[in-house]
């Protein structure tokens, strides 16, 4: 059904591109390996701008796993600052299920979703903070959202 929960695990533990199972040629054009916290960050920013284009586009096909994907490239950044306080797993997972919450308002089902996904349900007490911490931080944005939307705006006119 979905390409993107085999390549979840490698993004998440910068593993080389070479163990991506869908990939070939697994090196690339520039044979970019995601090893290090900037080039996480750079991942990161890239499948936010190539999300936005999508949605902003009109494009068929989703943004959900694309931002549990971004949001997995910032939870290893954050791993990396902080390697001795919050364990890989959480880190990651936290911060993919707080990028898919800010959009999609589904803290519930992100949660399940995402600790099932990775295999790790003991991790739900934290998924589920990061997803409520998300919500609660970003529950500014539906009345944003509204006013940007175009097609709302037009109703008025």
């Amino acid at each position: 059904m979905f390409w993107g929960e085999e390549e979840f695990q490698v993004v998440a533990t910068m593993d080389e591109a070479k163990e991506l199972p869908n990939i070939w040629p697994t090196s690339g054009r520039s044979g970019f390996e995601m090893n290090s916290s900037w080039k996480a960050f750079v991942v990161g920013m890239c499948k936010i701008v190539s999300i936005s284009f999508t949605v902003a586009g009109g494009l068929r096909g989703g943004f959900i796993f694309p931002l549990m994907c971004a949001g997995a490239a910032f939870g290893r950044i954050i791993h990396d600052v902080t390697p001795d306080f919050i364990p890989l797993q959480v880190s990651v997972l936290c911060m993919a299920a707080g990028m898919n919450v800010a959009i999609t308002r589904t803290s519930m089902a992100t949660t399940l979703i995402l600790a099932f996904l990775s295999g790790e349900p003991c991790a739900i007490p934290p998924i589920l903070m990061a997803s409520l911490c998300s919500l609660f931080a970003t529950s500014y944005m539906v009345s944003f959202i509204a006013l940007s939307d175009f097609r709302f705006l037009a109703d008025f006119s």
